[in-house]
């Protein structure tokens, strides 16, 4: 047994047999897949049907796609306060995310706003000093 709650997926199809019908352990989880298993055919029946209606549309946000690969993330932490984290993840919300929609990107990612957050504070280096001088 192993900490991954899909290890059993490939076996619930195929194991129907009396014995794991008299284990109350293996029940549970057969009973809560089929129902997993159902809502999500019910998502891609949904997505299957409106995907025709948007195929152009999707077919330019497929090519696009994120700016760069996960790959090529360097991951460092950035602190700041609580208050200062709230305006950012705000003015992402309320005004970065919109912006983008007007611009037909619908599948922006969270490394694309922060490598455009440390790119635009690297453009204004002196800004930076400013702020940091205010605050003293």
């Amino acid at each position: 047994m192993t900490d991954n709650p899909f290890d059993d997926l490939g076996t619930v199809s195929d194991d129907d047999s009396p014995s794991d019908s008299n284990d109350s352990a293996g029940e549970t989880p057969t009973t809560d897949e089929p129902t997993t298993a159902s809502a999500t055919d019910a998502d891609e029946s949904v997505t299957s049907s409106a995907e025709p209606e948007r195929d152009a549309t999707d077919a330019a946000d497929e090519s696009s796609g994120p700016a760069f690969e996960y790959s090529e993330v360097r991951q460092r932490p950035l602190y700041a306060r609580g208050e200062t984290w709230d305006e950012f993840e705000d003015a992402v919300g309320i005004t970065v995310v919109p912006e983008l929609r007007k611009a037909g990107i619908r599948d922006e990612e969270k490394r694309e706003i922060h490598d455009a957050v440390l790119r635009l504070a690297a453009q204004e280096p002196d800004r930076i000093a400013e702020l940091i001088k205010s605050e003293r």
